[in-house]
Order: structure tokens, then C-alpha cells, then sequence
């Protein structure tokens, strides 16, 4: 059986841009409800608009996920308007590039806030609801700056070679309830944070402006996580690391 039937869905942070988007947009396709975690109100209502377009429900949640307090509340909005959270998706990240020195420990609070304490809490608050429900999927992206860090990316690295941790705990917890937990290292992908290098993560990129050999198409990844709520059966992907052909960052 797969870890969404016809009265639960899929709860993606995120989901106003890049591979959040993509993935929100694919589980759509797929009929299935969506709830839409993001910070900016308009980017909501634009993606909220092009999952009811492919027949699908969604749930615009807008939210600062740096804001621990108010994750339980989240997650118990979403619950309540999807029928249940089949599917945690936590693909919202941030950063704040540049040489360890200059960063204040502000910006390093907001980069961990958002990368690995907003998964942590989110998780924190689905697992109940999935375990009363006989199980569940978490997907945990990370990057492969979560297997080899990169200058003047410190913050981000540090959250991303976490989330491994943090994923590996939750999945010896979970495994018997039927709660499967996922880590997924992406490589460049052609999204506004950017294809290649970390210099180039806060340009603009988009899936017409990029070789495929060298960034990844955001709706490729999105199939693969889409895949692993929807398959039947009881595969377990507890780590997988998905790069271009050419792949700049790693190895």
C-alpha cells in the first residue's frame, strides 16, 4: 500500500519556489492534496492557483519557518483541511553566503531556524498523526553540500550535513510504525537558488537556461520523492544522492 489514500496528503515547505514547488506541483498531478507552506503571499497564491489547476486540493499556508512557536499550529492546520499528512516534504532552506568571519550569529541562528530545527519540529509534530495512521513518509532535502562542504557556506553546510543525523534518527524511530524517513542530496538544479557553485546560488536559473548535463530539472527530482510516497509496497530509500552528468559541487 502506498502512505497516501484518499483521506490524507502531503504537507511540502517550500513550496512557493524551486524543488518545493516542483514537488507540490507532481503530487498534484498525481490528484493528490496538497498543503503549500511558504513565506511570500503572492508566490502562495500563484502555486496554490496551479495545483487547483491540475484538479487537485490545496492548502496555502503561509508561514516564517523560522518561527518554531507556530510549527505544531501548522501542522495542525494542514491535518485538519487535508483529512490527514500522509507526507512530509521539507524542502524549504535558506542561506547566508560568505566567509565564516563576517557571519553574524543572527544569520547563523535564521539559516539553522529554517534548515534543521523547522524539520525537526514538523517532524516532531507528524509522527503521531502518522503512527495513529499506520505510517508515513519524511523527506528531509539536504543537498550535496550535506556531504562536502564548500568555502563561505558554513551555515548551510553545517544544517545540511545535520539533516543526515536527524534523518537517520527519525527513520530508526519510525521504521516500526511504518514511518519511512529519506534524506535526499541534490546536486545543481536549475532553480533561482542557483545551477552551479555557491557564487552563483543566488542567481537566476530556470530549467530553459540550463544544460540538463549540468542542472538538474527540479520536476526530475520531484518525481523521484513522488515515487517514493506513491509506490506500493515497502521500499525504503533511506539516502539518496541525485547529481547531473556533470556535476559541479560533488565529488
Amino acid at each position: 500500500m502506498t502512505v497516501l489514500g484518499p483521506d490524507s496528503g502531503v504537507l511540502v515547505t517550500g513550496a512557493t519556489s524551486g524543488l518545493g514547488r516542483a514537488v507540490a506541483l507532481q503530487f498534484a498531478a498525481h490528484g493528490i492534496p496538497v498543503a503549500l507552506v511558504g513565506r511570500s503571499e503572492e508566490s502562495l497564491g500563484q502555486v496554490t492557483a496551479e495545483v487547483q489547476a491540475r484538479k487537485a486540493h490545496a492548502v496555502p499556508l503561509h508561514a516564517d519557518l523560522s518561527n518554531t512557536a507556530a510549527l505544531s499550529d501548522l501542522v495542525d492546520a494542514a491535518a485538519s483541511q487535508l483529512g490527514g499528512i500522509g507526507a512530509l516534504v521539507n524542502a524549504a532552506g535558506t542561506d547566508v553566503p560568505g566567509p565564516a568571519e563576517d557571519l553574524g550569529l543572527d544569520e547563523w541562528n535564521r539559516v539553522v531556524a529554517v534548515n534543521l530545527t523547522a524539520p525537526f519540529a514538523l517532524a516532531r509534530s507528524v509522527i503521531p498523526r502518522m503512527r495513529a495512521s499506520g505510517g508515513g513518509l519524511i523527506v528531509n532535502i539536504s543537498s550535496v553540500a550535506g556531504r562536502r562542504g564548500w568555502a563561505n557556506a558554513s551555515a548551510y553546510c553545517s544544517t545540511k550535513f545535520a539533516l543526515s543525523g536527524l534523518t537517520q534518527s527519525l527513520a530508526a524511530e519510525g521504521r516500526g510504525d511504518g514511518i519511512r524517513v529519506c534524506v535526499l542530496y541534490p546536486g545543481a538544479m536549475a532553480t533561482n537558488w542557483g545551477t552551479f557553485d555557491p557564487e552563483q546560488r543566488r542567481e537566476p536559473a530556470g530549467p530553459e537556461d540550463a544544460d540538463p548535463a549540468d542542472a538538474l530539472d527540479p520536476a526530475t527530482v520531484a518525481d523521484l520523492i513522488v515515487w517514493m510516497a506513491t509506490t506500493p509496497g515497502q521500499p525504503v530509500l533511506n539516502e539518496v544522492t541525485v547529481t547531473p552528468l556533470r556535476e559541479h559541487g560533488w565529488p
